[in-house]
């Protein structure tokens, strides 16, 4: 028996809101699951067995036992910052219940693939969809204003998550801390009005962006530039090195045409649709 299911890519931090906040785009992953002798992974014409610390083997073996051959179907661009890893590992392990002729819950795909991922904020948004924060175990949907649209600036180069992470300090003084509170504050709000004033006080995150521009210089070029086109708000796209821009429908082709400038035909610029709907 196959099972299959897909699950969006997302957009983490969105600034400050670190490891806790996403916003899932409609970028889908899907995956095949039949259960099999042994584990074979097929995806962009390549067939090859998995080590045993595969991500995408450990999802599906979190969630349900024996072997599987797993056909995956993936637009979410890998390594740029856009929940690629949390949606295989979403899409895979549902897939993978549901060729054992189970249906996935909700709650135990988020709590197993936020284990993994090591990170809930990714994982939330994939299973869930819509904006969301994630933390101490709990999950809530936050608003978005319906005016609001999405636009991602995509460079050609990569940036692993552990790489992006290994920049960070091991701890924050408490100014950093209070005025992170604050911008994360007038994020949730700001996203929820799309007041400029009020996003406008969410920028300038000092808990990863700063300690990773020199990782991506041209993540801050793409956020600048889309701030000055008009956006209401400018951050990394969860680890980078893409750039996620949140603007107003009468400048969003300034925006898209600006970050397209920065990137001077490479890489990617694209406006994406929210997506509402989490994993399926």
């Amino acid at each position: 028996m196959k099972g299959r299911a897909s699950a969006p890519g997302s957009s983490g931090n969105l600034g400050p809101g670190f490891d806790v906040l996403a916003l899932a785009v409609e970028l889908r992953c899907t995956v095949t699951a039949e259960p099999a002798s042994s584990w074979l992974i097929e995806q962009d014409g390549d067939t090859y067995e998995p080590d045993p610390d595969d991500l995408v083997r450990v999802a599906a073996a979190a969630m349900t036992d024996g072997a599987f051959r797993l056909e995956i179907e993936n637009v979410i661009p890998r390594s740029k910052g856009l929940g690629s890893s949390a949606a295989v590992a979403v899409a895979a392990a549902a897939a993978a219940i549901r060729s054992r002729g189970g249906e996935p819950r909700a709650r135990d795909l988020f709590e197993s693939v936020a284990e993994i991922e090591g990170h809930p904020d990714n994982a939330a948004a994939s299973v869930y969809g819509g904006l969301v924060a994630a933390g101490q175990g709990v999950v809530r949907h936050l608003d978005v204003h319906p005016d609001l649209r999405v636009v991602v600036g995509i460079p050609p180069s990569s940036l692993p998550t552990p790489e992006a992470r290994a920049a960070l300090p091991a701890a924050v003084g408490l100014d950093v801390a209070a005025r992170s509170l604050a911008r994360v504050v007038f994020l949730v709000d700001g996203l929820r009005t799309a007041d400029a004033e009020t996003l406008a006080a969410a920028r300038g995150d000092e808990l990863h962006e700063v300690h990773r521009d020199g990782l991506s210089p041209v993540t801050a070029q793409l956020m600048a530039a889309a701030t000055r086109a008009g956006a209401l708000h400018a951050a990394w796209s969860g680890a980078g090195p893409a750039a996620i821009a949140l603007a107003l429908d009468p400048v969003c082709d300034a925006v898209q045409g600006a970050m397209i400038d920065v990137l001077d035909g490479q890489g990617d610029v694209r406006c994406l649709d929210r997506a509402e709907i989490g994993w399926t």
